[in-house]
């Protein structure tokens, strides 16, 4: 049984804590990305209401893939939603509207959220030197003199680190579509 099996046997005894540890953080990104990134506390209630309906159908779902497919099906159908009546307001969303993201399906967006899970899990498991690099490289978007500036090290030693993460995560991933993907979220 795999950890995702788990968490979705867990939840379905109303055990949650593991979801909202390891599952939640990621589906909260992904519906923030569904929304263009602008309003979390938005985000955040996509996510609830599709916990909520997922909680109260439990008894429905035959395996983890099921309930979380369900899961990013309910998110990505509300962002829809809310981007489509906000467009009939003629809100701002001519700035950020993305109609690409009506057309996208839901096995390209279940994809994602699995990627992303499966990256961050990977990057749990690198040595704190090379998980640092990795949120200040990625997550703050820092270029190398920033960061060398930031740890008190020589440029090169950033260089190096940074080759020693893209190489232990490509042990971790293989030459795989899933390193493409995810050199593509990390992008």
């Amino acid at each position: 049984m795999n950890w995702t099996d788990e968490i979705f046997l867990n939840f379905c005894r109303g055990k949650i804590d593991d979801f909202y540890s390891y599952l939640y953080p990621d589906l909260l990104i992904y519906a923030s990305s569904r929304l263009s990134g602008n309003d979390v506390t938005t985000a955040e209630d996509l996510v609830q209401d599709a916990v909520e309906k997922a909680y109260l159908n439990a008894e429905s779902f035959s395996s983890a893939a099921q309930w979380k497919a369900f899961i990013i099906t309910c998110i990505r159908n509300r962002a829809i939603s809310l981007i489509r009546k906000e467009n009939a307001k003629g809100n701002y969303l001519n700035e950020t509207f993305n109609p690409s993201m009506l057309t996208r399906d839901v096995m390209t967006d279940y994809i994602e959220v699995e990627t992303r899970t499966r990256l961050f899990n990977a990057i749990a498991t690198l040595p704190p030197e090379l998980r640092q690099i990795f949120n200040l490289s990625f997550e703050e978007g820092l270029r190398n003199p920033e960061i060398a500036a930031r740890l008190g090290v020589a440029e090169i030693t950033i260089k190096k680190r940074k080759a020693r993460l893209i190489t232990r995560l490509r042990d971790i991933f293989g030459i795989s579509p899933e390193l493409i993907l995810a050199i593509k979220i990390l992008s």
